[in-house]
């Protein structure tokens, strides 16, 4: 359109300009009464120096110097609509203040421009601004004055920055947001409008905007909801509910997805239209898939905020508490860099450890620096997409060990690994169990600056070799032994709350004939790595069917349970189970409910023991506390086990260690380290 049919358009809207003239005129005395009274801050405007435009969320805004700091400066329409809502947010943000919340700040006048041009059709001014250098505000009379954000929209700010951030910059950005709505939410203030463009970056740190005007989100055009699906509560779209409201509930299903994009470098269903179709998907169940490499915490959190009804979404005091413990347990890899003597950088790793919420263990002395150059006549044992396990004589005791090394192409993943694996260790009691493999160590490979974490050495190997080497020798009280001895270190782990999560017979070892459990720890890391949970282990096999058909199905002991049952399965065979499918078919064959063929000669009551574990339904499986009643007290019972001696004093030593696990950890810790350092 040229602008001189804009002009005559302009005229021909006469009658309606001069109403809404009439309305501004009206507006800016009620504007004038405020500041006298000064319910809001006035700004002169020549105090502005040095104005420039800037795009932000796709709208011109002006960014001006104002005595030693940078402020922005936003036109709006005269109208009484829009003043009523520029003078509530106003009003609101001098009454509410928090660091992760835009300040509004007050407003300016510039009346000689608008004086100009207060007759010109609002096309006119568009234009003008475009392709002017000098910003002009258009029919405005008043300008916003608010805080500027250096960094744009947290859109703008992760296209360009993601590659620069690790999970600490990460979990920042999250708890910033949900500490700022979690305040909004407790002075009863909705959000209503949460996405990746109504929050700003500044210096870092992010501040949420657009909390006041959300009541325009009730009454959005159509291209403009479809731009924003994945941030809307799916219950508000769905149709059937009709009546549904936007609450506080909704904005914790924005959050989610607003936490799923701090993880992603890119929007939410990126390479989808954003239509009815989606829309239609979402409401049904569909979201977005979880991100490689993101900590499992993390995405468990997101995911429950995207749960379809609202009141099983966490509210958003949880939300910010979870998100600020998760960024108080980050353990930075970076002081690796900073220490040139790897018995230091160790220490300082402890030291970092011990000033956080760890449980009450006063073995934390034992995770002491091995030399890497005391680690002679190393083999390598296994590598595989995790790590790799390393034979070696620890010349200091003149004996084997074995260090494992966390291997990934992010350094921060493999760093995360070795970290969550020396915590769980960490956690286990003094008195630990003869069936867990616990580590003696930590040393630090200076050429690579990575941690390892060394552990003794078991001559029998994994289960699976101890089988494929020896079965033939082997009687059913060894074998009743190895399986009892498993139940007892998964029972153990249970106890402490440990879920093993990847219990196969790769990750159970024999030392003088005995089983003991490994891999306890990093189980959890592996689940969040992996964007497909089939492929990244080869161990689909000992997979419970519900977490095959559903990974977002949440871990429970029963899992563990299920791969027991499996295992137990193999000690009678002596070969893993399924040897000869593919991965698809052992999928579809344990998700059916087949399972391997009983082996012939097989005791009956070890044949129902496994059956009942490795039932299809979780519930009807039993505990690992009700698989050692049956080797204990029924016909499985094991004859002439050696091992367990200690079981008494072990159930005493449980007993006491459950009376002191609620003594104050940090400061035990600190004085056994001035004491080992």
């Amino acid at each position: 359109m040229s602008l001189l049919k804009s002009l005559k358009l302009a005229f021909k809207s006469k009658k309606k300009l001069d109403t809404i003239i009439i309305n501004e005129e009206i507006g800016n005395n009620w504007i004038e009464d405020l500041i006298k009274e000064k319910q809001i801050e006035f700004y002169n405007y020549s105090d502005f120096k040095d104005m420039r435009k800037i795009e932000e969320k796709g709208k011109t805004n002006t960014v001006a110097n104002f005595k030693d700091s940078i402020l922005a400066l936003r036109s709006f329409y005269n109208d009484n609509t829009t003043l009523h809502k520029v003078i509530s947010e106003l009003k609101l943000h001098k009454k509410f203040v928090h660091e992760n919340i835009l300040r509004y700040y007050g407003i300016t006048e510039n009346g000689t421009i608008n004086n100009i041009y207060l007759n010109l059709d609002s096309a006119i001014f568009t234009l003008y601004n475009l392709f002017s250098d000098t910003p002009i505000f258009q029919k405005n009379k008043y300008i916003l004055v608010l805080e500027y954000a250096d960094s744009g929209t947290l859109s703008d700010y992760l296209n360009v920055h993601f590659n620069e951030l690790n999970w600490n910059d990460k979990y920042k950005l999250a708890f910033q947001i949900s500490s700022a709505l979690s305040y909004l939410h407790d002075n009863d203030i909705i959000h209503k409008n949460l996405h990746e463009n109504n929050i700003l970056v500044h210096k870092k740190n992010a501040k949420l905007t657009e909390f006041v005007f959300t009541e325009e989100s009730e009454s959005l055009n159509t291209t403009q909801i479809f731009s924003m699906i994945p941030y809307i509560d799916p219950k508000r779209i769905d149709t059937k509910n009709k009546n549904y409201e936007l609450n506080k509930r909704s904005d914790v299903y924005s959050m989610g997805t607003i936490l799923w994009r701090i993880s992603s470098r890119s929007r939410p269903f990126d390479s989808e239209n954003y239509n009815l179709n989606l829309a239609t998907e979402i409401s049904n169940g569909r979201r977005e898939r979880i991100i490689n490499g993101t900590p499992l915490k993390y995405s468990e959190l997101y995911m429950g905020c995207w749960k379809y009804e609202p009141d099983e979404r966490p509210d958003m005091q949880k939300i910010a508490l979870t998100l600020e413990t998760l960024l108080n347990e980050y353990v930075t890899p970076e002081i690796v860099d900073g220490e040139d003597n790897e018995g230091d950088a160790v220490v300082e790793l402890l030291k970092q450890l011990a000033s956080l919420e760890i449980s009450y263990n006063e073995d934390i002395k034992k995770a002491r620096p091995i030399s890497y150059n005391d680690l002679k006549e190393q083999e390598l044992l296994a590598k595989g997409g995790f790590g790799s396990v390393t034979r070696a004589v620890w010349t200091k005791t003149k004996s084997f060990v074995v260090y494992k090394r966390f291997i990934n192409h992010d350094r921060r993943i493999a760093f995360d690994m070795f970290v969550h694996e020396l915590k769980i260790n960490l956690r286990l009691p003094n008195y630990s169990s003869d069936r867990i493999i616990r580590f003696l160590g930590i040393s630090l490979d200076t050429a690579t600056k990575e941690y390892l974490l060394v552990m003794p050495y078991a001559d029998g190997g994994s289960l699976q070799n101890f089988l494929e080497n020896n079965f033939k020798r082997l009687s059913w009280d060894d074998k009743k032994k190895l399986a009892l001895q498993i139940a007892e270190g998964l029972n153990y782990l249970h106890i402490e709350d440990i879920l093993h999560k990847d219990l196969h017979s790769r990750n159970i070892v024999v030392h003088e004939n005995n089983a003991k459990i490994i891999d306890f720890g990093i189980s959890e890391i592996k689940d969040q790595i992996s964007a497909d949970h089939t492929h990244n282990r080869g161990v689909i096999a000992y997979m419970e069917p519900k977490r095959l058909i559903d990974i977002k199905r949440p871990y429970t002991k029963s899992s563990d349970v299920y791969s027991f049952g499996v295992v137990m399965w193999e000690i009678s065979s002596g070969h893993p189970p399924f040897k000869e499918l593919t991965d698809s078919q052992k999928v579809n064959f344990v998700c059916a409910g087949v399972r391997e063929t009983p082996v012939h000669e097989t005791p009956e009551e070890y044949k129902e023991l496994y059956t009942k574990c490795w039932d299809q339904e979780p519930e009807r499986r039993p505990t690992t506390s009700e698989i050692l009643d049956e080797f204990t007290t029924t016909r499985l019972k094991v004859n002439n086990i050696i091992e367990g001696k200690n079981d008494e004093l072990n159930s005493d030593l449980r007993t006491f260690e459950l009376a002191v696990r609620n003594l104050e950890f940090r400061n035990d810790v600190k004085r056994i380290l001035m004491n080992n350092c």
